[in-house]
Formats: structure tokens, C-alpha cells, sequence
């Protein structure tokens, strides 16, 4: 359970709107879904919950008549449900919209305002203030470091440990959470999220091989990596990621792109906007990935693959060319349509044995009679024996 101002369903169902509104607007358009208040709108809400915790004065949304009931048995204020399920709810208070997620969400980010503790105490490090540009209502956290010629602009949250090498610029409006380290020169738009631990623009991955004969050795020689990261606007980088600088030409995350937690962007790669990342997913340098692409988990790119936009990558895969564009899922390794892997993941689940057995018979065969005999034998079903016994009934 989630506390919440108490409040009228019929005031959060506004607010919710003129939120929701803002924020497509800031994001690039779209259109918000309608929400509709079913049932009394001076009903009181003074907490958000999912459907298993519902409890009195609560808020919560139900995607099935599963999770409906779930809410109405458990006492939730509202509830609220796509079209489908209004007649379900009956008499419950409610709100109707084709997105119940989506509007969830912007009600628990109205939450967020109140709900997130303030800063702690503290003094940043500053080495050298006077070059630095920072807008209105900057916020430092305790134990921050700020480099020289650093940019800031208007309400940027620096949290508690950050640390901002110099030239290092960061849009109004963007939150960077405890610990993140912004190496020398990298870019961060507006309205991004990086959070905790994570590290953007430190050196790439990249090493000249000189072999030494006289030594028997195999010495890695540096390239040393003096590009630079870009960062756009609205993109969300989740905890303990890294993104390597480039080695001349930046890395580029393009806006509204979305990684999660434990993601490895290597040097040189280029990322599409509105893309989202999974854990534990990891691209090779110079990797290419289009527009809205979905990268499951622990999937991993080659160096110098190629992902079309739309594509779907499902998780484990392992891209090691390019892959077309067009909203198509994508499996296995080396990367397949996903429908032709299912296939060969059935196969060999169903043939390697039959396989097996032949080939085992085969080497044991002195003629070809003789490996119709032994396969003939195999095909047999097993005998039974039927057993009589002299016992009573």
C-alpha cells in the first residue's frame, strides 16, 4: 500500500488528466485515453495498492475478472478497469479508460511527488564553481563532486555521491540518482533518469593485439578513447549500467530509450529512440540498433550488429549480423525468426534421439540387414508378461 493525499476520486480523475496531458505533450504527441468516473465521484482515496492488497480507501486497477473480484472482495474505493469490465464492477466506485495500466501509472506518479524523502544534509564539492553554468532550483546531494565547466540546467537533482567530471552537461529536469558517475565530456538531456551506481563515458573496450615472439607473449595494446557519450532527452537509465565513451565519434542513446538495471552499451554503439533495453542485455562496439526496438533479456549483440528498427529480440538471443526491419520477433543463436527457432528447438528435441540410436546401430551393423534387424528390434514394444495368481477375490 502506497499512501496518497486523501482526496475525491472525481479531483484525481482531473488531476490525472491535465497529468497525463503534460506529459505526452512533453514526451512528443500522442493521444491520452479517455478516463471516465463510474460511480460516486466524491468517493474518498487515500492510497494506491494492487488488486491483492486492496483494502478500504484504497486505488487500485484489474486487467481480468480475476483480479476484479480480487479488489472488490478486498474493500478497494476504486477500482479502475478497461470497457470489457464495467459491467463487472456494478455498483463499485470506478474509473474507465482503455489504458488501465497507463492511467495507474500516472496516479502513482502523482504519488511520487509527495512520497520520495527529501535530500539529506550535506555539502557537494565544487572544483571549480565559477566555470560552472547552473540553472534555477539545482539541487545537490551530500558528497557530490562537481568537475569544472560543468553545465546544469534548470532543476537538475544531483543525489548523494554523484560525481560530474569536468565539461560534463545535463539537461533541466533530469534526476541523477545516488553514486552515478558522468565521465569528462558526456552529454545527458532533459527530463532523463539515471539511476543509482551507474556509470556513463568511461573508456571503451578496445585493444590492438602485437604478438612477441621472442616472448611467447600476446601484448593487448590500448586504444585509448577520447570520444564522448550523448545521452537524449527522456531516456531512463536503470541501476549499475555502463555506457562506454566512444573512440573518436560518441556513443549515442537517442531520446525517450529505455535501459534497464545491469545493461553493457559498448564503445561506439548507437541506439534508436524509443528503444527499450532489458537486463542483463549487452551490445558489442559499434553495434546499430533502429527506432522502437525491443532488446529482451540477456540477449547480445556482435560487434558491428545491426538491429532494424521494430525488431523484437527475444531473450538469450545472440544477433550476429543484421536483422531487417519490421516488428518481428527474433530468437536463438545465431539469431533466426523466432517462429523458424521454435521449430528447430522442436526438432531436435524430437529427432537428436531418433538420431542417436541410428547412428549407434550403424556402427555396430556389419551389413545393411543387419541395421534393419537392430532398428526393426528398437521399434519393438516392450514385452509383458502376464502374471496369474491362485488368491481369493
Amino acid at each position: 500500500m502506497i499512501p496518497l493525499a486523501s482526496q475525491s476520486l472525481a479531483d484525481l480523475a482531473q488531476k490525472a488528466r491535465s497529468r497525463l496531458a503534460a506529459d505526452l505533450a512533453l514526451l512528443g504527441g500522442g493521444s491520452a485515453p479517455e478516463i471516465k468516473v463510474l460511480g460516486d465521484p466524491a468517493t474518498m482515496v487515500s492510497a494506491l495498492s494492487s488488486a491483492e492488497e486492496a483494502a478500504p480507501g484504497a486505488l487500485c486497477f484489474a486487467t481480468s475478472p480475476a483480479y476484479l473480484e480480487k479488489a472488490k472482495s478486498g474493500g478497494a474505493a476504486v477500482v479502475i478497469v478497461a470497457p470489457p469490465l464495467e459491467a463487472a464492477l456494478g455498483d463499485q466506485a470506478g474509473l474507465l479508460t482503455p489504458e488501465p495500466r497507463l492511467v495507474f501509472a500516472v496516479i502513482l506518479g502523482l504519488a511520487q511527488e509527495s512520497f520520495r524523502p527529501p535530500l539529506p544534509a550535506g555539502e557537494p564539492f565544487f572544483l571549480d564553481r565559477a566555470s560552472g553554468q547552473f540553472g534555477q532550483d539545482v539541487v545537490f546531494g551530500p558528497q557530490s563532486y562537481i568537475g569544472a565547466r560543468v553545465r546544469l540546467g534548470d532543476r537538475v537533482v544531483v543525489g548523494p555521491g554523484v560525481f560530474l567530471e569536468d565539461d560534463v552537461t545535463v539537461g533541466a529536469d533530469t534526476i541523477l540518482h545516488p553514486k552515478v558517475i558522468l565521465r569528462w565530456g558526456v552529454t545527458i538531456g532533459q527530463r532523463c533518469q539515471i539511476h543509482a551506481g551507474t556509470v556513463i563515458g568511461d573508456d571503451g573496450f578496445g585493444y590492438t593485439q602485437v604478438p612477441s615472439p621472442q616472448t611467447g607473449r600476446l601484448i593487448h595494446y590500448k586504444n585509448p578513447h577520447l570520444g564522448s557519450v550523448e545521452i537524449g532527452d527522456d531516456v531512463e537509465i536503470g541501476a549499475l549500467t555502463a555506457i562506454d565513451r566512444g573512440l573518436v565519434a560518441n556513443t549515442v542513446i537517442k531520446r525517450g530509450t529505455k535501459l534497464d538495471n545491469l545493461v553493457q552499451i559498448g564503445h561506439n554503439c548507437q541506439l534508436g529512440q524509443d528503444v527499450i533495453v532489458v537486463s542483463q542485455v549487452g551490445c558489442a562496439g559499434h553495434s546499430q540498433v533502429g527506432d522502437r526496438v525491443f532488446l529482451l533479456g540477456q540477449c547480445g549483440l556482435t560487434h558491428g550488429a545491426v538491429v532494424g528498427a521494430d525488431a523484437i529480440v527475444t531473450g538469450q538471443t545472440g544477433v550476429t549480423g543484421q536483422i531487417p526491419p519490421g516488428r518481428l520477433p527474433w530468437s536463438g543463436t545465431p539469431h533466426r525468426p523466432h517462429a523458424e527457432d521454435l521449430k528447430l528447438q522442436a526438432m531436435t528435441k524430437r529427432d537428436l534421439p531418433r538420431w542417436r540410436e541410428f547412428w549407434r546401430a550403424f556402427r555396430q551393423s556389419l551389413s545393411f540387414e543387419a541395421l534393419k534387424e537392430a532398428l526393426a528390434e528398437k521399434k519393438k514394444p516392450p514385452q509383458t508378461t502376464d502374471q496369474t495368481t491362485n488368491g481369493q477375490n
